[in-house]
């Protein structure tokens, strides 16, 4: 089952996240203790506005357990959407870059930061179902356009993009690797409000 976030969530769906951190060899995880920057970012993801805010995550749920989450916002956002992590810091006494130096998202999209599935539960659908989700978080936040970053190399997931009826349109650069830009134009499609 496909639900909104909670609060209570959140300290799983970082353990979740931070796989794609550490994927993203992000440098702030060999400057703070696991520890720090989970509190941290826990802290930031009870605020209402931010990348990871439970109220931009959707989450997959079976049985009681989360299998998978995703987050975005609107991409006009995102010159603000880290703040909420930079008070965390700031209330911590810590001292610290920004964990996403760079910028992802374009205004006038709707955009998925972040999609995750657990590893128990890969090649599911669990991805594939939060993907078909996400038309409505954009329209409810008036975008028709969802757009995302695949790295160039996970063929497996760009795939999957593909499928549901993403397409490439630029390439971007985010710590260190390159990524394909890919958008989803919702134009002409109908769902449920």
């Amino acid at each position: 089952m496909i639900r909104k976030a909670k609060k209570e969530d959140c300290p799983e769906l970082y353990d979740l996240i931070h796989e794609i951190f550490v994927d993203m060899e992000l440098p702030l995880l060999d400057l703070l203790e696991p520890d720090v920057l989970k509190t941290a970012m826990v802290r930031a993801m009870h605020e209402d506005v931010y990348r990871f805010s439970y109220r931009n995550g959707l989450v997959y749920e079976e049985n009681g357990e989360i299998l998978g989450c995703c987050f975005g916002y609107p991409g006009a956002s995102e010159p603000i959407i880290d703040a909420a992590l930079q008070t965390a810091f700031d209330k911590m006494y810590i001292t610290a870059a920004r964990l996403f130096p760079d910028s992802e998202t374009f205004a006038g999209e709707w955009y998925l930061d972040s999609i995750v599935t657990k590893q128990s539960a890969r090649g599911k659908g669990v991805a594939y179902q939060l993907l078909q989700a996400l038309p409505t978080l954009a329209s409810a936040a008036g975008e028709t356009v969802i757009g995302l970053n695949c790295e160039k190399d996970n063929l497996q997931a760009k795939k999957l993009y593909e499928k549901v009826g993403f397409r490439t349109v630029s390439e971007r650069t985010l710590s260190g690797h390159v990524y394909d830009h890919m958008q989803w134009d919702l134009k002409g499609i109908s769902f449920i409000k």
